[in-house]
């Protein structure tokens, strides 16, 4: 792809639940999210730049906003992150995050290669009961 040419400024397609973040270990910006298709997966893409992108702090080119990168180049091929687990009653996971800088050091966002994915699951449950209705659960994924 030519620099200068990307369409899609984020992605074309069905998705929810989007976090876009900047990786110091792979140098390049990562997507994590899910699709509307209620697959209970989380799957990533990272931007597709000739080269390593670099933030003024880390010798890139400081007259650069190096955030613009994103619209310079196209997205890798979607990749599977994580498969959740269904849910207690059987349908699909909802709300599903990231949470950056989880893992201090070793967080994907500081320079690891670890990171916290959330989401909701519905229990079938009585809300008024100890299980409730929904339940916030969590996973830790290494991308190395």
């Amino acid at each position: 792809m030519i620099p200068g040419t990307a369409t899609d400024y984020v992605l074309a397609g069905n998705y929810m639940d989007v976090d876009m973040f900047y990786s110091p270990r792979h140098l390049t910006f990562i997507i994590v999210y899910m699709t509307g298709y209620a697959d209970n997966t989380f799957y990533y893409r990272y931007l597709n730049a000739p080269s390593a992108i670099l933030p003024s702090y880390a010798g890139g080119d400081p007259s650069v906003d190096f955030v613009e990168n994103i619209v310079k180049y196209p997205w890798s091929a979607e990749q599977l992150l994580y498969k959740a687990p269904a849910p207690k009653n059987g349908k699909y996971i909802y709300a599903g995050g990231v949470h950056q800088g989880y893992f201090g050091a070793d967080d994907i966002t500081n320079g690891g290669s670890k990171i916290l994915l959330s989401w909701t699951a519905s229990t079938g449950e009585n809300p008024a009961t100890v299980d409730s209705e929904y339940q916030i659960m969590t996973c830790e994924v290494d991308l190395q």
